[in-house]
């Protein structure tokens, strides 16, 4: 029989053509497989980039100089896998920290499998590490922490079940990195006072995210600490005794070194505090009576006068705030009024940090009976309302100057969570500008947390795996097919 070189060498071609794009295909996919696992291969196609970190994350992760391992003990096919979206958000936020920081290594432990593991952090954490948990560890300075996957999402809890509303995973990750590599770690004492105010375990969340050991006292059976960075009277329903004013004073002059930070936070439900309104008043800070108002309703969210919003000003204390929110106004809900008593005083200077638009005025009961009286007010006396003020004393040591702050509010809501965790508000943000500023700390963020309850693109783990195996293998496998009817077709030509 006579051998057609010519068919034959054609068809060989189209065969080798054919074995080598098909292994050229499964090579392509085992090399993207392998570098999804360092680099960011996918795309987020969610409105919100619900499954990206900020650009706030980024440029901290950018200045990270320190190692950081991020241990989760939840086996990672099962965080990767599960049908709850907010999970699968989370182990996404997860991984990539690790791929935009060589500074970052995370692992995920199957505490069935290797139970060992955790141990090696015992001699740096006292409490327990079980299942479900994440340690963050800094293994230059051996600071640790540690926290349940739960932690990373806010929980809403009913008489029958708990359910997840929204995650707040980026904020919680990127303040645990901060926290354990921290140079100068601060403290604060919360004051467990009786009060009305129901924003006090928000208060508290936004000093811890912000790299704050807080701990929380009974003034009334345990001592002030002298040797604390950071005291928080959140809106005490009584007055404080002589004698405990006199323990905020020792502490804020602090044997004339100052160096020390208060943060008041006032409320229309408290009742008369002569003592505590003397001891503010020294720092130039005047607490008066009444709601702060607006009376145009372009500056209200709600339909209440008292539930207005301010708009910032540049000043020392908005720089930590990013380019793109701050045109956010903030929320201040039932606010008293605050005045300044001076500007500068001897080595006390004082000044305002948030006020209102010109349309602002303060209802008073004085209004209130006018109005029950006459059916309505002569003069609001309209005018910018300061909402949130500011005070220092400083001193001279060795050249440098030193300070003890005092931080005002007029209203607990300002820091309440239904406001710092608003997108379009910028009470968090603000916050943590303003405490870095007093602080003297460059980095701090607040991210606010992500409803992912709006229809977001989505696959299940069946469909991922059609899709791999349709590129692995059933594609190179019609790439070959094609290739061999081809070259059967020659031949027989």
């Amino acid at each position: 029989m006579k051998i057609n070189t010519k068919k034959l060498k054609y068809g060989t071609a189209a065969v080798v053509i054919t074995v080598v794009v098909a292994a050229l295909v499964v090579l392509l996919n085992i090399i993207v497989s392998s570098l999804s696992d360092r680099y960011n291969m996918s795309f987020d196609l969610t409105p919100g980039k619900n499954f990206e970190i900020t650009e706030k994350t980024l440029d901290y992760l950018a200045s990270l100089n320190e190692d950081v391992e991020i241990c989760t003990t939840v086996d990672e096919h099962l965080f990767r896998t599960t049908e709850n979206v907010y999970y699968r958000q989370a182990y996404e936020v997860l991984k990539k920290y690790e791929m935009n920081s060589d500074r970052i290594k995370v692992n995920f432990v199957d505490m069935t499998v290797d139970p060992t593991y955790v141990e090696k952090y015992k001699q740096y954490y006292s409490g327990s590490v079980s299942e479900m948990s994440i340690i963050i560890f800094n293994e230059n300075s051996h600071r640790i922490r540690v926290i349940s996957v739960n932690d990373l999402f806010n929980i809403e809890t009913n008489y029958w079940s708990q359910s997840i509303v929204s995650s707040k995973a980026e904020q919680v990750l990127t303040s645990a990195v901060m926290y354990v590599t921290d140079p100068d770690p601060k403290t604060a004492v919360y004051l467990n006072v009786i009060s009305d105010s129901t924003n006090g375990s928000n208060i508290i969340k936004l000093l811890t995210d912000n790299g704050f050991d807080v701990t929380t006292i009974d003034p009334n059976t345990e001592e002030l600490p002298m040797d604390t960075d950071l005291i928080i009277v959140n809106s005490p329903l009584n007055d404080f005794s002589e004698s405990f004013v006199d323990k905020l004073y020792e502490f804020m002059e602090n044997g004339g070194q100052y160096g020390k930070n208060m943060i008041y936070l006032a409320s229309n439900t408290q009742h008369d505090t002569p003592n505590i309104n003397a001891f503010i008043a020294e720092w130039g800070i005047s607490i008066g009576n009444g709601y702060v108002c607006e009376s145009n309703r372009q500056y209200l969210f709600q339909t209440i006068p008292y539930a207005l919003v301010a708009f910032l000003q540049s000043n020392d204390y908005t720089g930590g705030i990013p380019a793109d929110t701050f045109t956010n106004p903030v929320a201040v809900y039932g606010a008293r009024p605050l005045e300044l008593l001076f500007e500068s005083h001897g080595n006390v200077v004082a000044a305002d940090l948030l006020k209102t638009s010109e349309t602002g005025f303060v209802y008073t009961s004085e209004m209130e009976k006018e109005i029950q009286e006459t059916g309505d007010v002569a003069d609001l006396n309209e005018g910018q309302i300061t909402v949130m003020a500011l005070s220092y004393k400083y001193t001279f040591i060795d050249n440098e100057q030193i300070r003890s702050n005092m931080l005002v509010f007029g209203s607990d809501d300002m820091l309440g969570q239904i406001y710092t965790e608003q997108p379009y508000f910028n009470n968090g943000d603000y916050f943590v500008s303003a405490i870095n500023t007093i602080f003297g700390k460059e980095t701090g963020v607040y991210i606010v947390a992500k409803d992912l309850s709006s229809t977001t693109f989505e696959r299940s783990e069946s469909a991922a795996n059609a899709i791999r195996i349709a590129f692995i293998f059933v594609l190179p496998a019609l790439v070959a097919a094609a290739g061999i009817i081809v070259w059967l077709r020659r031949r027989h030509k």
